[in-house]
C-alpha cells in the first residue's frame, strides 16, 4: 500500500512548502510521523484508510492558487460555455465541460481580463 519513502516524500514536500502545520492538526501529523517511522510498508487496511485521508488533505493544501481557481471557476465556466455551444448546434462541444485545458484557458481569460469588462 504505502511505503516509508512515499510517506517521507509527502512529509518533506509539505514541510518545504510550509503547509504541514497549517493543513494537519497535531494528531494527524503524529499519526503520519509514527506510520512513517514505524513501518516499512503499511499493509493494514484501517491504517491505510487513515493515511489516505491525511494525504488527501496534504494534496489539497499543496495545490497552488491557480490550480484551485481552475478547479472551481474554470470548471464551472467550461460547463456554461459548453452548454451554450451545444444550444447553438455544435454537437462536439459536449466534451468541452470535461477538458481541463479548456477550463485552464477560461481561467486565464478571467485573470487577465481588464477590470470593469463583462459587468
Amino acid at each position: 500500500m504505502f511505503t516509508r519513502g512515499h510517506l517521507r516524500m509527502w512529509w518533506s514536500r509539505a514541510l518545504r512548502r510550509g503547509v504541514l502545520f497549517g493543513a494537519l492538526d497535531a494528531e494527524d501529523r503524529g499519526y503520519l510521523y509514527l506510520a512513517m517511522k514505524a513501518f516499512d510498508v503499511i499493509r493494514s487496511v484501517d491504517v491505510g484508510r487513515i493515511i489516505v485521508r491525511i494525504l488527501a488533505r496534504l494534496r489539497d493544501a499543496l495545490k497552488g492558487e491557480f490550480v484551485r481557481r481552475v478547479e472551481t471557476y474554470g470548471a464551472e465556466r467550461a460547463k456554461v460555455v459548453s452548454s451554450w455551444a451545444v444550444g447553438w448546434g455544435h454537437g462536439g462541444a459536449e466534451g468541452w465541460a470535461r477538458e481541463k485545458g479548456f477550463a485552464r484557458y477560461l481561467t486565464i481569460l478571467e485573470l487577465y481580463a481588464p477590470s470593469g469588462w463583462g459587468v
